[in-house]
């Protein structure tokens, strides 16, 4: 092989190599910032409806009268439905509605066919675990006990304390079930990087009887 074919080829896997390395520099730290957009935007509008909701929230005291509560309306793909925090890894993003690729895009995304935030039953949340923002990253480090919130936007604001944390196969649908009790159940690939199986935290509903207004 002549010294001008070994050029070519050197050339030719160093910059392969390059293209490589940018584009795993893209989907461990570009999406990020794609993702980060996205959330500005959400948090935005999300806290917006939130103080609405506040100003105009219940009667003036003494006043009493009925009403008949409306049917929540579906949500569409992608909107924000409520505010997720975990203090334990720092997170406090908004999440979306749907489970999809370009749904997971913008944040942590609730199963559709899963109870909503704030309804009975299991509240079920997808999050990625190594790409836009990896919002689920170290979802690993929660321990029994730790607290889970989240915050509708209406403003009230349910509280949930970690029950489990475990790691379960892909097949494992039961994981995104109804259950008889109120639970937060957050899903994500494991281990990091790759999608053979499942980490699943579960977190049951610390406040019941009260759900309670944001300070």
């Amino acid at each position: 092989m002549s010294g001008k074919v070994l050029r070519w080829t050197g050339r030719v896997l160093i910059g392969t190599g390059t293209l490589i390395l940018l584009f795993l520099a893209y989907q461990l730290w570009g999406t990020g910032l794609i993702t980060s957009r996205h959330q500005t935007d959400l948090k935005h509008k999300f806290f917006a409806n939130v103080k609405k909701a506040a100003s105009t929230a219940g009667p003036a005291p003494g006043t009493t009268f009925t009403v008949t509560a409306p049917v929540a309306a579906k949500p569409n793909l992608g909107t924000g439905i409520a505010l997720l925090e975990i203090p334990k890894i720092n997170l406090s993003l908004v999440v979306v509605e749907g489970v999809g690729v370009e749904d997971l895009k913008l944040g942590p995304g609730h199963y559709p066919g899963t109870p909503l935030p704030g309804e009975p039953g299991n509240v079920v949340i997808s999050g990625h675990r190594t790409t836009y923002l990896h919002p689920f990253y170290n979802v690993n480090e929660l321990a029994v006990g730790d607290p889970i919130t989240l915050t509708s936007p209406d403003g009230t604001r349910d509280i949930y304390l970690v029950s489990e944390v475990k790691v379960v196969e892909p097949t494992a649908v039961e994981v995104v079930s109804n259950t008889p009790d109120d639970r937060l159940t957050l899903t994500t690939c494991n281990p990091r990087y790759s999608a053979a199986q499942r980490l699943i935290v579960v977190a049951k509903l610390y406040n019941p009887s009260a759900r309670q207004a944001p300070s």
